[in-house]
């Protein structure tokens, strides 16, 4: 399968990329963890990384290493951390 579109503009991948930062935001507002402690996790030192993938600016968006750490830091499993969203294969 070919996409002639980056892979952040297919609109499925935006769509999932989208569900993963509501799910994680949700997550941290549950925990009651600020953006500025939430960066800190991740190794930054201010709320601009956390808020550019919050507003999804600039294509920002969690990695894998960022799963990894969040799912330590929060005592969770990285599928955890993973929105429920279905994939549809066409």
């Amino acid at each position: 399968m070919k996409f002639d579109l980056s892979k952040e503009e297919h609109p499925d991948i935006k769509a999932y990329y989208d569900a993963l930062t509501e799910h994680i935001k949700l997550l941290r507002k549950e925990r009651g963890i600020s953006q500025l402690k939430l960066a800190n996790i991740l190794g930054h030192n201010s709320t601009s990384f956390i808020a550019r993938i919050e507003l999804r600016q600039n294509k920002a968006n969690y990695n894998l290493a960022h799963l990894v750490l969040l799912a330590k830091e929060w005592s969770l499993e990285v599928k955890d951390l993973l929105p429920d969203y279905p994939v549809l294969f066409k």
